[in-house]
């Protein structure tokens, strides 16, 4: 146990204890000699003195054993007195019988309690001395001395060297200490050097102590040992930078298209392999884009091949330009090009996706004093595993040559029923054109609740077209074809009007306060007419603004960053709040979500459906309302369809709800009861 208490020590403190501890046994060592020296010096004094005494008493009692005379013999004992050591003399003659006897007070005293004993005592010298008259024997004298004196001044004697002790081990520990600074300070410096150069990987440290000593010898052997270091390591990173150098090379030759700096088709068919594995392990999904510039061979033929190689590589920058970094670009051959998709993406996404790559490349190109015009036409599929590499390519590239028949410069989805679809899709551009005309158009409206009373306080206008022969149309449907179209304009117009008159009706019916919640696509958002659209129509029907909300998606708001922030400054500068709809399933970037002028935020349905057993669900959701709060927006969710969902948005202060479990999407005259000003009125 000690061995391991010592191994922790610093050596600063080992060296100082180890100081501390010799120090220590050679100051009780003098100690113990000095005391024995001084006790046997002090010893050896008294007995001298008794030596000197006993002469002196020697010749009178000699006399008196002669003449017999006891009391002469008695006085002379008595003047032993005048020492205080002596206890107890007494003259014995040669048959053993007592002549004379002294004893001291003190003698006399202590033999009163106990018998009387003529032996030495412990703690007493004897001394005895032949008594001789002519030299012959004629008795003997003993005498008994007391060594109190003896202990009494040994006792002076440790005391005061008791404490020239502990001054002289007080005085070598603080020259000890100080001292053992030249050790341990080099040492420790060494440490801390060899400490900082471990954690922060920093050869480049040298140690500065040069002393003459082992310790110099150590700091010069770890300096040699860092200059090593340091050289090995400028030879390796000198080799790394020259072997990355090398594969670089050999990448580029094997993997870029030396004319547009992109991957090519090599590098393409790789990166398909990765994407399949990656599925196949995660059920992931992507997309593929294959793309074929329109009106590229005339470029070629008309302007010439090196005005065609340097369109390509403008088409690829503008391609990364219009892309989010993770997605890829490939050249894979001729005027070929082919763009993967990572990740679960709304149909939507793609779309809008596939639309800014066809306006990217409908821009102007200023090539040799040439302008230039090209189109692209697109062909995109999305993975499933039930696809091979090779059929996965050819079904791409089957949809991007329908993309071309059907007029070039857009984008087609592959299906297997891809010809139906064709006819499908034109069969509704026909009917779309003369939807508003026939009125086949509707409105329904989804309540949107409040949480705490369980009625309406508003709407959200939802557009349904009831088609002649093909019944009711999913919106998912016929607004992408609206959009592509540019009827999404004119019948966006309509949804305004419509939303804004019946919610007139219902504001003087039941509820001033009541509001509409409004929806705009892209294509009507960007439309230069849309805020004096709405402000006629506001003015038209008498409306607080403040009472008109419109509702645009993530992707909307970050197509033009700064040309959306104008248009939502003049829908606000109007009244209307805005409400940004699908709330996490786009791209918007926090910092651009505290420019832009929004009052809530609705939570997509895809989150709503998970609570509250899917914990990614309640966490992204508790995200959300957590940036809310802090951005001082408020929260609507979408998609509540039952109890349990309810009561998890509760729990975190949602006020606003909508979905099945109050009511779906209906038409407006089914949707009145749930006002709370309806059931009075009927009732009265």
């Amino acid at each position: 146990m000690l061995k391991s208490y010592f191994d922790k020590l610093a050596i600063r403190q080992k060296l100082y204890l180890m100081h501390l501890l010799v120090t220590g046994a050679a100051m009780l060592l003098v100690f113990a000699l000095a005391i024995t020296v001084q006790h046997l010096s002090f010893k050896h004094d008294l007995v001298d003195d008794l030596e000197s005494h006993l002469s002196v008493i020697e010749n009178n009692i000699g006399a008196a054993i002669a003449f017999e005379d006891q009391r002469s013999a008695s006085e002379t004992l008595n003047s032993l007195s005048l020492n205080t050591s002596i206890e107890h003399a007494y003259i014995l003659l040669n048959d053993g019988t007592l002549f004379a006897d002294y004893q001291s007070p003190a003698y006399m005293e202590r033999n009163a309690k106990k018998s009387k004993n003529l032996l030495p005592l412990n703690g007493m010298i004897h001394l005895n001395r032949k008594i001789l008259v002519n030299e012959v024997q004629v008795g003997t004298i003993h005498l008994d001395a007391s060594l109190n004196k003896i202990t009494d001044r040994i006792k002076i004697f440790s005391v005061v060297l008791l404490m020239a002790v502990f001054l002289a081990i007080t005085l070598a520990s603080i020259i000890s200490r100080y001292l053992n600074r030249y050790i341990t300070e080099p040492i420790s410096y060494l440490e801390k050097l060899v400490g900082n150069i471990t954690q922060k990987q920093d050869y480049t440290h040298r140690s500065s102590i040069q002393t003459q000593d082992e310790i110099g010898a150590l700091s010069a052997g770890i300096n040699n040992m860092l200059e090593n270091i340091t050289l090995r390591d400028a030879k390796l990173h000198e080799e790394l930078e020259h072997r990355k150098e090398f594969q670089h090379k050999l990448d580029r030759l094997a993997y870029i298209d030396h004319q547009t700096d992109l991957p090519n088709r090599h590098a393409f068919a790789e990166h398909i392999d990765r994407l399949m594995r990656a599925s196949s392990q995660d059920e992931g999904r992507f997309y593929l884009l294959l793309l074929d510039l329109d009106n590229f061979k005339t470029v070629n033929d008309t302007i010439g091949h090196g005005a065609g190689d340097i369109l390509l590589r403008d088409c690829g920058k503008r391609l990364r330009s219009v892309l989010k970094h993770k997605d890829n670009i490939f050249r894979i051959g001729g005027d070929e090009f082919a763009i993967t998709l990572v990740g679960r993406k709304p149909h939507e996404d793609v779309e809008r996706i596939c639309q800014r790559i066809t306006h990217a490349l409908s821009q102007k190109f200023n090539i040799d004093n040439h302008e230039i015009f090209i189109g692209v036409s697109i062909g995109v599929i999305e993975y499933n595993n039930n696809y091979s590499k090779s059929s996965l390519i050819k079904n791409a590239d089957v949809a991007m040559y329908w993309a071309k028949s059907d007029g070039k410069n857009t984008h087609k989805f592959y299906s297997k029923e891809i010809e139906a679809a064709k006819y499908h899709q034109q069969s509704l551009i026909n009917g779309l054109q003369n939807a508003l005309k026939n009125n086949e158009l509707e409105l329904y409206y989804q309540p949107i609740i409040n949480v705490e009373t369980g009625l309406a306080v508003g709407v959200e206008a939802l557009l349904r077209w009831h088609h002649p022969s093909m019944g009711m149309i999913n919106p998912a449907v016929f607004i992408p074809i609206a959009e592509s179209t540019g009827l999404i304009t004119p019948i966006g117009d309509w949804v305004i009007n419509s939303a804004l008159a019946q919610i007139k009706i219902w504001q003087q019916r039941y509820n001033p306060n009541l509001f509409v919640n409004i929806n705009i696509s892209g294509r009507q958002f960007h439309d230069k007419q849309l805020i004096n659209k709405i402000r006629l129509s506001i003015n038209q029907y008498m409306l607080d603004a403040s009472t008109v909300n419109f509702e645009l998606t993530e992707s909307i708001l970050m197509d033009d960053v700064d040309k959306t922030v104008g248009i939502l400054n003049a829908l606000k500068k109007i009244g209307s709040s805005i409400s940004i709809d699908d709330f996490g399933t786009g791209h918007s970037s926090m910092n651009y979500l505290k420019q832009f002028p929004v009052k809530a935020l609705k939570i997509d349905q895809s989150f709503v459906q998970g609570l509250p057993q899917d914990k990614v669900d309640c966490a992204i959701i508790e995200s959300i309302f957590a940036l809310a709060k802090s951005l001082e927006l408020a929260v609507v969710a979408e998609g509540v369809e039952t109890e349990q969902q309810l009561d998890f948005l509760k729990t975190h202060h949602c006020t606003k709800v909508q979905g099945h479990l109050f009511s779906p999407a209906v038409p407006a005259d089914q949707v009145e009861k749930l006002f709370p000003e309806s059931n009075q009125l009927m009732n009265g």
